[in-house]
């Protein structure tokens, strides 16, 4: 035990071993990696899942009892994306001491440390869970599919994504809309090949944004007590169902004890102030057709959906077959790119008109804005 928490006795710290593979799980958690990525990543590179990790320290064989099918035993306990967010939501990685799920409190009501050495911040906690809370609408990105277009492209008829569809022989891919896939119908479903698709889109946006230059963004998490208010309201509401069924007059203090303590608990919360996240953006000297050069075909998937660039596609019609007939397809894009896009026409419209010597129009303006950003990790996090 540390001199500063009394000198005697023991505490827990840390596991080191563990703490690096959390570490790379929230660092490339922040960098984009869905969860079910890293899993595969740490699978790949034998790493032991939490169920194997202290049989490993203790010399023990990996795997074991599964505990579900009658009889079944494996080898290891491999990472699976389940495994991976119930860790990075537990809050031992806080230092709390946990019971049943659950955070065992003091007579105030605060959590009690099992550790005076915590892996994360309350901060960085709740930045983690914001994140897979994000995910688990949004799903992230895959990188097993060579689909350029992917949560990109549609279908005009019905608003579905288009899938990439690889024909036999040497016919080239398409991206089709697929209704019956779905269980449901579009009136004009529509395909396209995927060469013209792709070389559409890159076109269209590396001309409204390829010249706009890149920053570096580094996110400073803030607070908000609001979470561990939220978690604190949902055990007093749990607690408070119990009142009255106690049968004891020493059963009936230990359950006032911890209302008391709850409810004290929930009064601190609230009178804490949140604190927004800090942004701190810095030039990289870079253009988006830097990056997209630079880039994968997932990263720059990414690039698009995260720009909010989206391709409809209308049914073709006969005797289209030899090009791209634009008149089929239309581009938008609506993410924090676009208002930067709208200022860059708005430089070359002017530009031109003055290389022409026309006057500008009559209650038009040029607006200089400051780039947006293509946002990057946020910082790593560092143990204690």
């Amino acid at each position: 035990m540390p001199k500063e928490h009394g000198g005697s006795g023991w505490t827990l710290v840390p596991d080191p071993d563990a703490v690096k593979v959390i570490e790379r799980i929230v660092r490339e958690l922040l960098e984009g990696v869905t969860v079910s990525a890293i899993a595969v990543g740490l699978n790949a590179d034998s790493i032991p899942s939490p169920r194997d990790h202290w049989a490993v320290k203790k010399g023990r064989d990996k795997g074991g009892r599964t505990g579900g099918v009658k009889g079944l035993v494996k080898d290891a306990f491999l990472w699976s994306p389940s495994v991976i967010t119930r860790m990075l939501r537990n809050e031992a990685l806080l230092g709390w001491k946990m019971h049943r799920g659950k955070p065992v409190r003091d007579d105030q009501g605060n959590p009690i440390m099992a550790t005076a050495e915590s892996i994360m911040t309350r901060e960085e906690f709740d930045r983690i869970g914001a994140v897979l809370d994000e995910r688990s609408i949004n799903n992230g990105d895959r990188t097993d599919t060579d689909a350029l277009l992917l949560r990109v492209i549609h279908c005009d008829s019905c608003g579905a994504r288009m899938y990439l569809n690889k024909q036999e022989g040497k016919q080239r891919p398409t991206y089709k809309c697929n209704p019956y896939a779905r269980g449901s119908k579009c009136e004009k479903s529509a395909n396209i090949r995927g060469d013209w698709a792709d070389d559409y889109v890159e076109a269209e946006f590396l001309r409204l944004v390829g010249p706009i230059q890149t920053t570096h963004v580094v996110v400073i998490p803030g607070y908000d007590p609001e979470p561990e208010l939220h978690a604190t309201r949902e055990e007093f509401a749990i607690h408070q169902a119990k009142e009255g069924k106690q049968k004891s007059k020493s059963a009936l203090a230990e359950w006032q004890k911890r209302y008391d303590a709850l409810d004290m608990r929930m009064g601190h919360l609230e009178s804490l102030e949140k604190r927004p996240e800090q942004r701190i953006v810095t030039p990289t000297g870079r253009t988006i057709a830097d990056e997209w050069a630079a880039a994968d075909t997932a990263g720059r998937r990414a690039l698009l959906v995260e720009a909010g660039v989206r391709l409809d596609v209308r049914r073709g019609v006969r005797g289209g077959w030899r090009k791209l007939d634009t008149r089929r397809v239309t581009f938008s894009m609506s993410g924090e790119l676009d208002p930067a896009a709208e200022a860059l026409a708005g430089e070359a419209s002017a530009l031109e008109s003055v290389a022409r010597g026309d006057s500008p129009t009559e209650g038009t303006s040029v607006r200089l804005v400051e780039p947006a950003t293509v946002a990057e990790p946020v910082r790593e996090l560092v143990a204690a």
